[in-house]
């Protein structure tokens, strides 16, 4: 029997976030802060249902897809939903890819950093199937963040949804960044952050600040270059 977190119901339970990511226009948000050069080739990290690489594609059409996640089921999911596009996804870690050496232009991933193992151990791999010259942006929640604010702006950013989809949205939110370690969460504080890339492959070249997505103060962004 597979764990739940690469079962179907896992799979179909990120289908219904991923779908509601996509319609407040975080995956396109994210996309353009890329800023990816035509013909680039992306990763996309725990990719999950594939709407961030959709996005990707359509901030910038000549870019080569390609996804990663630990979940068979949300490939298959993946797959179905990018059915009209050119895209290599694999089920794999990132801890250890079947990519070789020198590979990427640009390494992505949103909130999945957060259930790696070793992540030390990540960084590295990651270093070793980036380009010279290239880049990685990794968008994750953290520690250093103002719970309330950041909720009170998902109240004013679902204003125009029903009173239960709002409440619903606002618990999920809460749960994950007070209680996630329940569910296989790690969230790091910026300064542990910096100190993780600063003992990787990666050493100086990385800069981690806290950035607003959907005006929601709770991601940092983790910019590392090669």
């Amino acid at each position: 029997m597979p764990g739940l977190s690469g079962s179907k119901f896992a799979a179909n339970l990120q289908k219904i976030v991923s779908y509601r990511r996509e319609d407040s226009g975080l995956y396109g948000e994210i996309a353009e802060l890329l800023e990816l050069d035509a013909g680039e080739r992306v990763l996309d990290i725990g990719t999950g249902t594939g709407l961030q690489l959709r996005a990707v594609q359509k901030t910038q059409p000549t870019a080569e897809l390609y996804g990663l996640d630990l979940s068979g089921a949300a490939i298959e999911l993946a797959r179905a939903a990018l059915s009209d596009l050119k895209v290599d996804l694999r089920v794999g870690s990132i801890r250890s890819t079947p990519y070789i050496d020198d590979f990427f232009d640009v390494i992505t991933c949103n909130a999945s950093m957060s259930y790696w193992d070793n992540p030390d151990e990540c960084f590295n791999e990651i270093y070793r199937i980036l380009k010279p010259g290239g880049r990685v942006y990794l968008f994750e929640p953290h520690r250093d963040i103002d719970l309330e604010e950041a909720l009170d702006q998902i109240r004013v950013n679902m204003a125009d949804k029903s009173p239960l989809r709002r409440w619903a949205a606002v618990q999920l939110n809460k749960f994950g960044l007070q209680r996630g370690e329940r569910v296989g969460m790690k969230l790091y504080s910026i300064p542990e952050l910096q100190e993780l890339a600063a003992s990787s492959y990666f050493g100086n070249n990385h800069s981690i600040t806290g950035v607003a997505l959907l005006k929601i103060l709770i991601f940092a962004r983790i910019h590392l270059w090669k």
